[in-house]
């Protein structure tokens, strides 16, 4: 990859470890769903504009709005509103550390669903050995004693596992579709889908929202949805599909010293520990950096 895809990389990161932050400031204000109708509200006002100017208004059938609908759910509604809701019992780093699962979730989904994603024996060793690091952060002693210990935890987790199902969605149903169009279509869907939701038990809560607040959520959209996907689909175009594994990387740490330095988290060293783990599961699923040492 050349600096500017490097650079790329690692503002994506940042920008989409950046959401675990702002979780945790609007949870002091607002509900996890107001949180998420909000996060992909804004977003598509702001892209809607941008879209109907890039390409013009574009008639979508209704296979297409079907499939963006449910890509809508399970990678927009879903996703955003466990892991905010899992934010209310843990931490924002300790959140982004359980959602690093994303992409072994996702390694297995996909060879269930789609052909041509096998479970290799080395996508199988970086699965394991990260299931392994999401155990140690999480704790084994809430894994095997009661299910009401570390709620939270296991909510986030429901949440990555909704992402992996959207990776193969996209990938079955979407592929046809251009990605900024695809992108736009999904968080469109996913506001109306939760309008009538916020409209009838949350309404109160956003009505009463000071400037300072709407600030935020304004900020919080733009940053780990709007720029994110443009930074998203440039680097998939510039530097391949292969290179956003880096930022699955990045986004942990990334989460952890952004909730650090501003809101003074700590990080456990079980949790620590943990992250380190699900590190090393992630470059074997990579696998470049293998590939490099068999070459030396």
């Amino acid at each position: 990859m050349s600096n500017k895809d490097w650079l790329m990389v690692f503002l994506l990161g940042l920008f989409w470890g950046s959401s675990f932050l702002f979780n945790e400031i609007l949870l002091k204000h607002i509900s996890p769903i107001s949180i998420a109708f909000m996060r992909v509200a804004v977003s598509a006002m702001i892209l809607i504009p941008f879209i109907i100017t890039k390409y013009g208004i574009k008639i979508l059938t209704l296979s297409d709005i079907f499939n963006l609908t449910i890509m809508g759910v399970i990678n927009n509604i879903l996703p955003f509103s466990l892991i905010a809701f899992g934010q209310q019992f843990t931490t924002g780093g300790l959140a982004s550390i359980l959602n690093a699962s994303t992409s072994f979730f996702t390694i297995i989904v996909a060879s269930i669903f789609l052909t041509n994603e096998k479970l290799t024996t080395k996508r199988l060793l970086g699965v394991l050995i990260g299931v392994l690091g999401v155990s140690i952060a999480v704790g084994f002693d809430e894994i095997f004693s009661d299910m009401n210990q570390g709620f939270g935890k296991y909510v986030i987790l429901l949440g990555s596992l909704s992402y992996a199902f959207a990776v193969v969605w996209g990938k079955l149903k979407l592929s046809h579709l251009k990605p900024m169009i695809a992108a736009t279509g999904m968080l469109t869907a996913s506001s109306l889908i939760m309008l009538p939701i916020i409209g009838y038990g949350y309404m109160n809560e956003l009505t009463v929202l000071n400037i300072d607040i709407i600030a935020i959520i304004i900020l919080f959209a733009i940053i780990a949805n709007v720029l994110a996907y443009f930074l998203y689909f440039k680097i998939l175009e510039s530097a391949g599909a292969g290179n956003l594994q880096i930022c699955t990387i990045i986004i942990p740490p990334a989460a952890i010293i952004l909730n650090a330095l501003i809101l003074g988290e700590l990080i456990t060293k079980t949790e620590i520990m943990g992250l380190m783990i699900i590190v090393v599961g992630l470059v074997i699923l990579d696998g470049r950096a293998l590939r490099y040492l068999k070459s030396r």
